[in-house]
């Protein structure tokens, strides 16, 4: 999770969330586009700096709607701002100001799955043109743009929630 925590705020900053569509419920990704989206339109770039992973806790457990749920508890440690893209200025947030985070992410999967020893997402072939993809549950194939599906059978993000923010 932490490693996924970092490369999403890069994605943030590159305004390109697509190589994270493998870690999350299309759900959640498409959420998470849109927001992006509105920075985008408002010609504005989230960054992010000094980031730290401070923790990563097990919350708790429950099951919904056929699926699994994991509530973890992430911490982390980071320099966060917006800047204009025209004129290069920070809009909001603070570049020398570091903010202390905590959420919640909620991670799912399809009930009655048993963890294997191979990790990580799922790799198979475009039915379309043979090309490999990396997928969760959908992925849009790089090379003859089809879109392809998969019963989620790995632990996707479904959602985060912040729980508390403090900024030294």
């Amino acid at each position: 999770m932490s490693n996924l925590y970092v490369q999403m705020q890069q994605e943030w900053h590159n305004k390109n969330i697509e190589p994270l569509k493998p870690y999350f419920t299309d759900a959640y990704w498409n959420q998470m586009d849109r927001q992006l989206d509105q920075k985008r339109k408002a010609g504005q770039t989230p960054c992010t700096e000094r980031i730290v992973v401070l923790e990563t806790t097990p919350r708790g457990f429950y099951q919904d709607a056929g699926m699994d749920h994991i509530v973890v508890r992430v911490r982390a440690r980071l320099v966060a701002y917006v800047i204009d893209d025209r004129t290069g200025n920070v809009i909001s947030g603070d570049r020398n100001r570091e903010k202390f985070m905590e959420y919640e992410w909620d991670v799912c999967r399809k009930s009655g799955v048993i963890t294997t020893g191979a990790v990580g997402m799922q790799t198979v072939s475009c039915p379309h043109c043979g090309a490999p993809l990396n997928i969760n549950q959908t992925a849009k194939c790089p090379y003859c743009d089809s879109i392809v599906t998969i019963v989620n059978e790995d632990w996707a993000l479904n959602n985060i929630k912040g729980v508390s923010q403090q900024t030294r």
